[in-house]
């Protein structure tokens, strides 16, 4: 999927405007760059965590050398997209890029025939190439916390609660439509309940609460049962990453970009998916490891196209994925948001001192620094009515829902004791009540069957006597 036939590619987020740009953020003043490129957090020496960040970052390099800065973008300045490209603070569509100052395109040298065939690349690589990086980085379970560290880095409170998750659940969602999910290592989190279900079919419980492995061959059965299954994950990992690496291979050999002399973006492309893998260490490195195995060349063009755009790593460098390169990106460091603590002590504070100082009114109050206040507007006045009008809203709104929605029930309980106290009596009183009359009707029930029996009696007497 595309933004743009001849420059930009994209992977997940998508860059939906109206119009060319507008006004995104304040202005920041302490960059001296008027193009920014607002990327999700560092990770493992890399200036971003996701492929189309890196890839918007090669691009600018290319087209723009030196005169573009990166930061760490804010998740909810555009709608929950990153990565986003901003111009004099203003956000700039990818397809309208090459309008900015001095932009030279990466393939303003191909013809039409490899400009369509370059359409082609990045459209295979996208498709291909991607899923399997980000099952390196969200499917294994060894190298998805140091991921989810780097995307909590600079998150608050309620982001860092729901934006990794997010993220990962989309990627999830991709990678089980294709089948990677899982493959290659026992699965953590979201899929634990599945391999906790898997090993306890595997085991049967014996006599005296032993425990043994179906269809009992030893003892470490159940143990060399995993392994296997762990095996032949990985084995077929690397059997559909080969079947996505050796096409680029074969396009490559010999080769020392995909078209001529200078990379394109079909190379910026690979570029930033390659440097996912064979830059950061990784716990389980499995794919990065076959890459640097079985596919020198693919290794090589990494290397090559980053010391192209960004310089040599430096001369003490301990390998040669080094990311000592990147150093050369300038990158703003934004101040961090407010907390929702911060935030809600402001405005109490902010109406504590409109209150106390006369709300304001005349040029003549004072804050609490002894500076005088300007006298409120009228829409100053209506948008702060407006907002405390939201705010007691809310909290009657919540209120009303927790009672209808019978979370909170209220409950009178000493007109219900007085109540079931009188009912009790009352009961009582009846029960009495019915023990009296029976008795009664059994005294006079005795007294029928003397009176009856009578003229007996006194024979029995006399004959006793």
């Amino acid at each position: 999927m595309f933004l743009d036939t001849t420059i930009l590619p994209i992977s997940f987020a998508h860059v939906d405007l109206s119009d060319h740009c507008f006004r995104l953020a304040p202005p920041m003043s302490s960059s001296s760059h008027d193009i920014v490129l607002h990327a999700t957090p560092p990770f493992g020496g890399l200036p971003a965590s996701d492929v189309e960040s890196l890839y918007l970052a090669a691009v600018l390099q290319s087209a723009l050398p030196g005169r573009w800065a990166i930061t760490s973008g804010e998740w909810a300045t555009n709608g929950g997209r990153l990565p986003y490209i901003t111009h004099l603070d203003n956000l700039i569509r990818t397809r309208y890029l090459s309008s900015l100052p001095r932009w030279a395109d990466p393939d303003e040298s191909l013809s039409e025939e490899e400009r369509a065939e370059a359409v082609s690349w990045r459209a295979y690589i996208e498709g291909t190439l991607t899923d399997l990086v980000n099952h390196t980085l969200y499917s294994l379970p060894p190298n998805y916390p140091d991921l989810a560290k780097a995307q909590l880095h600079g998150l608050r409170f309620p982001e860092n609660h729901y934006i990794p998750q997010r993220i990962r659940g989309v990627v999830k969602a991709r990678l089980a439509h294709v089948g990677l999910w899982g493959v290659g290592g026992l699965h953590d989190g979201d899929a634990a309940d599945e391999d906790r279900k898997r090993l306890d079919e595997a085991f049967v419980v014996g006599p005296a609460g032993t425990t043994a492995p179906r269809a009992w061959t030893g003892w470490r059965s159940g143990r060399e049962t995993e392994k296997r299954r762990r095996k032949w994950g990985e084995e077929e990992l690397a059997r559909r990453a080969r079947g996505v690496l050796d096409p680029l291979a074969r396009r490559l050999a010999g080769r020392e970009y995909w078209f001529g002399a200078s990379p394109t973006t079909p190379d910026l492309l690979l570029f930033a998916h390659l440097s996912l893998l064979l830059t950061p260490t990784f716990p389980n490195p499995l794919l990065p490891n076959l890459i640097r195995s079985t596919y020198p060349s693919l290794s090589a063009h990494h290397d090559r196209v980053r010391s192209a755009l960004f310089g040599r790593a430096r001369a003490d460098a301990d390998e040669p994925s080094d990311a000592s390169a990147y150093a050369v990106i300038h990158r703003i460091t934004l101040p961090p948001s407010p907390t929702l603590w911060e935030s809600l002590s402001d405005t109490v504070s902010t109406w504590w001192n409109d209150t106390t100082n006369g709300n304001g009114s005349g040029s003549g109050s004072a804050s609490a620094g002894g500076k005088p206040r300007k006298k409120k507007t009228a829409k100053e006045k209506e948008f702060e009515r407006g907002r405390w009008a939201w705010f007691a809203a809310a909290g009657v709104g919540m209120v009303v829902y927790l009672l209808a929605s019978g979370l909170v029930r209220v409950e009178y309980a000493g007109d219900g004791d007085e109540e079931e106290g009188e009912e009790g009596e009352d009961e009582n009183e009846d029960e009495d009540e019915d023990e009296d009359e029976d008795e009664d009707e059994g005294e006079g029930e005795d007294e029928d069957d003397n009176e009856d029996l009578g003229p007996l009696t006194g024979l029995v007497d006399e004959d006793e006597e």
